[in-house]
């Protein structure tokens, strides 16, 4: 039952942060839709930063991958010529693992919030 509430806050995790993503929210909503995720479904703690992880860390990836093929990868090679990167698609990864972290944080966040306010012992 775990991992089907971990899946189903994936999921919703990362709906709730594209639809932060197309609004003009700055780019930490991650964090609030990782949290407000975890408050409400309630999973362990390492099920619940990896939920936050996979959640905003796949979402990101997509959507960097979108934009890097419509733009014919134009910014992000020249991003990544900045920090001596050796090809775009490491920009592109290194910006899904720190959307993940982001989101795993919040959602870590989210779960420790809920056990605060309503402590389970």
């Amino acid at each position: 039952m775990t991992s089907f509430k971990v899946l189903i806050k994936i999921v919703f995790i990362a709906l709730l942060a594209y639809l932060f993503q197309i609004t003009p929210a700055p780019w930490w909503s991650v964090v609030v839709a990782s949290l407000l995720m975890n408050f409400i479904i309630s999973t362990k703690g390492l099920s619940s930063f990896v939920s936050g992880f996979l959640g905003i860390g796949i979402l990101w990836l997509l959507l960097a991958t979108i934009i890097d093929i419509h733009t014919d990868s134009i910014l992000t090679e020249r991003v990544a010529g900045i920090f001596s990167l050796p090809n775009s698609w490491l920009l592109v990864l290194i910006t899904s693992v720190i959307g993940g972290l982001t989101g795993g944080f919040g959602a870590l966040t989210g779960y420790h919030l809920r056990n605060l306010i309503m402590p389970t012992d």
